[in-house]
């Protein structure tokens, strides 16, 4: 549930809301094994949930919270389309003329990764495991790679 920690430390940040305004929690979660290789960890499986963000007494400008939820998302969930994640959606309610109480649904799926630890607390396939993001090596350059097929030139 990182990217909804993130979002609503995010919005409580940038929206200038007090934490106790802001209550946030993970609904109709599904885990889906896949068991991904990733070289120096393993990605387990994937977690899709529904993020709900409460704000309560909401007296900011509506718009400039939208645009935040759609900046954060644009910067931080580029793989929206590709998931198949719903848009987010939000309920309105006003309380009065200054403030409202909001509600923000956005859908989310993360990876569940692990990296080997002797120390961690999982244990998975004869070895220790703590949960971390797989750490990716980039190719500087290729030496001996000879093109197959046609190739133009």
């Amino acid at each position: 549930m990182r990217k909804l920690q993130q979002l609503t430390a995010y919005l409580e940040e940038h929206a200038g809301l007090d934490r106790e305004q802001v209550q946030s929690f993970a609904d109709r979660g599904e885990l889906y094994p896949t068991g991904s290789d990733l070289g120096h960890g393993v990605e387990l499986g994937r977690f899709k949930y529904d993020a709900l963000i409460q704000i309560e007494n909401y007296s900011g400008d509506a718009d400039v919270l939208l645009l935040l939820i759609l900046a954060w998302i644009s910067e931080h969930d580029t793989n929206r389309d590709e998931d198949g994640l719903a848009d987010p959606e939000t309920d309105i309610s006003l309380n009065d003329q200054d403030t409202a109480d909001i509600d923000i649904a956005v859908e989310f799926e993360e990876g569940l990764q692990i990296v080997p630890d002797e120390n961690g607390p999982i244990p998975f396939d004869g070895r220790q495991w703590r949960v971390s993001d797989v750490p990716i090596d980039v190719a500087e350059e290729l030496e001996n790679l000879e093109p197959q097929g046609d190739v133009a030139e």
